[in-house]
Formats: structure tokens, C-alpha cells, sequence
């Protein structure tokens, strides 16, 4: 399985969105999704829609550490999709979020504006790095309240408890 490192910040404030690297970025629309599992694996369904194109992804994912992970992905069709969808867990909200994909001083970022669940709604920006201790600059026209990595309540999969 592949393995995807990454460093994570939480926003101190909404960001400006008229700013041109957000301007400019590629957006997606996310919905997702967390299925039934047993054990330590996380298994997510995601619906994406960019540009009015919708694709589908089932992704397997296994914590090695923190900023750490196993990601396994596949492509799904809708109708597959849909069938996963009604076996979502319960106790996990579905998240949905917009996400603007852009590069800033030759780095590539990622900047997920989380609306739903409303009770974690936040700004969460993402740079997948080579290994942890990789140097790099973070946006200086963005307001960073902290770094999040370590912080387990900021994944996806605690998000998505509310």
C-alpha cells in the first residue's frame, strides 16, 4: 500500500478567499463517508465533484503514526457508491467539506473548508511532504492558529464523530 505523509495546520480565522493562489486554485466538492468497520482500519467512500465532473473513491486507510498512513484507493461507480453509502457508520456524521488545491512557492497545498458536521466546521490546510521532518513555507497570506498533525481530533475520521 502506498504511503502518504503529511502535515496538517488549523486556521485561526477564515481565509481570504479572493486572495489569488485560492482564486486560482482547483476546487472540489467533497462529500464523505465512513463505513462499518472492525479494527483499526478506516474505510471512507468519497464523491468529488470538480468542474462539473463527479467521481467516485473507496480508500483503505491504516495509521502507521502521526502524519503517517497506508492509503489504499479505487475508483468507484455511482451505483457502488450509492450501495456503500447505506452501509455508512451511524455514529459518524457525513463530512462535507470544499477543498481548494494550489501551489505556493513551489509547494503544493491543500486547503479543506469543512462545513458539515457544523459542530467542527473549520479550515484545515494539508501539504504532503516527503518525510516529517521535510522543511517547507507555509502561506504567508493564510492565518495559521496551529499545527494539528499530532492532534488525532482533527482527522477526518474524528471530525466526522462531531
Amino acid at each position: 500500500m502506498p504511503v502518504e505523509i503529511e502535515r496538517k495546520f488549523l486556521l485561526g480565522k477564515a481565509p481570504d478567499w479572493s486572495h489569488p493562489a485560492l482564486r486560482d486554485a482547483d476546487v472540489i466538492d467533497y462529500e464523505q463517508v465512513y463505513l462499518k468497520v472492525e479494527g483499526p482500519e478506516q474505510v471512507r467512500i468519497r464523491r468529488g465533484s470538480r468542474a462539473g465532473r463527479t467521481a467516485y473513491h473507496l480508500a483503505r486507510l491504516h495509521r502507521l503514526a502521526d502524519g503517517v498512513r497506508e492509503v489504499e484507493e479505487r475508483e468507484l461507480g455511482r451505483d457502488e457508491y450509492e450501495t456503500l453509502r447505506r452501509d455508512r457508520d451511524t455514529r459518524r456524521e457525513i463530512i462535507a467539506k470544499v477543498r481548494y488545491c494550489f501551489d505556493w512557492q513551489g509547494q503544493f497545498f491543500e486547503l479543506d473548508d469543512i462545513h458539515r458536521p457544523a459542530t467542527r466546521a473549520c479550515h484545515l490546510l494539508e501539504l504532503q511532504v516527503e518525510s516529517l521532518e521535510q522543511s517547507f513555507t507555509l502561506p504567508d497570506f493564510l492565518v495559521i492558529d496551529r499545527e494539528v498533525t499530532t492532534d488525532r481530533a482533527f482527522s477526518n475520521a474524528m471530525i466526522a464523530l462531531g
